[in-house]
C-alpha cells in the first residue's frame, strides 16, 4: 500500500507540475497579449491602449521632441527593451507614432492629441508628489514641459527666445508668438541663449524661490544671454507658478 500511495504521490506531483506549466504559460500569454476592457467607450478603449504600463512615459517622452529607440531605452531603462519594443508597436498601430526616415520615434498629428491629456495628468500627478510620494529627483525638462501649458499667451506676449538649458537633462526651451515648448537635447542654433544650473536651481527659479539674478550671484547659475529675455521668461514662469500656488492654497 505504501508503494501504491507513492505511485499515487508521484502521478499527482506530475498533474500538479503539467498544471503549474500551463497555468504559467496561459499566464505568460495573457502578459503578452494586448488587454481590454470590452467596453463601447471612448475612455475606455483609450485606456485599452494608454493604459499598459510605460505606454504613457512613452508618450511623455516623445512629447519632448522624436527619439530613437536607444535614446527611449535610456530614458526608459526599467521597462526593458523588449517591453519598450512592444508599447511602440502598439503605438504604431494605433496611429499614435509613426518612424522618420532617420529612424527616429515621433508623434503623429492623431497622437499629438495626448498633448493636453498627458501633461494634465503630470499636472494633477503634481499633488501627489507633493505628499512625499516620489522621492525621486525631478526631471527639469519634463517640469518645464508641464508650465508649457500653464503659461499664458499674454504672458509671453513679446518674448523671443530660444534657451539651451543645462541641467542635467538637456533641453531647449522656445518662445515665439506667445507658444512656449520645450525638446529633450541640444539645438544647433548658434544664436541661443544658454542656462546652466542643478536641477535643484532650475526648480526653485521655476517656482519663483528665487531670482535669476539671485542664483547668478550665488554662483548656482551660470548664463550667456545678451537679449535679456531668459530672465523675462524665468520671471514669467516663476509668477505664473506663484499665481497658481496663491490660488491653490
Amino acid at each position: 500500500m505504501r508503494g501504491a500511495n507513492a505511485g499515487t504521490g508521484r502521478i499527482e506531483q506530475d498533474k500538479d507540475s503539467r498544471a503549474s506549466c500551463e497555468e504559467a504559460t496561459v499566464t505568460t500569454k495573457d502578459k503578452a497579449a494586448p488587454r481590454s476592457y470590452g467596453q463601447a467607450c471612448p475612455l475606455a478603449t483609450a485606456m485599452d491602449l494608454l493604459g499598459e504600463r510605460w505606454t504613457l512615459l512613452v508618450v511623455r517622452e516623445l512629447l519632448l521632441g522624436p527619439k530613437k529607440f536607444g535614446e527611449l531605452g535610456v530614458r526608459l531603462a526599467a521597462a526593458g527593451p523588449n517591453r519598450l519594443s512592444s508599447r511602440l508597436d502598439r503605438l504604431r498601430e494605433a496611429g499614435a507614432i509613426e518612424k522618420t526616415a532617420a529612424g527616429a520615434y515621433t508623434l503623429t498629428d492623431f497622437g499629438e492629441g495626448l498633448r493636453q491629456p498627458v501633461i494634465g495628468l503630470a499636472m494633477w500627478g503634481l499633488g501627489l508628489m507633493q505628499g512625499g510620494v516620489d522621492a525621486l529627483e525631478p526631471r527639469p525638462d519634463v517640469i518645464a514641459l508641464v508650465l508649457t501649458t500653464l503659461v499664458s499667451a499674454d504672458a509671453l506676449d513679446g518674448l523671443d527666445v530660444t534657451c539651451q538649458v543645462q541641467s542635467g537633462d538637456d533641453f531647449v526651451i522656445d518662445v515665439q508668438d506667445g507658444r512656449m515648448t520645450v525638446v529633450s537635447g541640444r539645438t544647433d542654433d548658434p544664436d541661443c541663449a544658454h542656462l546652466m544650473c542643478s536641477t535643484a536651481t532650475f526648480i526653485q527659479l521655476v517656482s519663483d524661490s528665487t531670482t535669476l539674478d539671485s542664483a547668478i550671484a550665488h554662483g548656482d547659475a551660470q548664463i550667456a544671454d545678451e537679449t535679456g529675455d531668459v530672465h523675462t521668461l524665468m520671471t514669467v514662469l516663476g509668477t505664473t507658478v506663484a499665481a497658481i500656488r496663491a490660488i491653490s492654497t
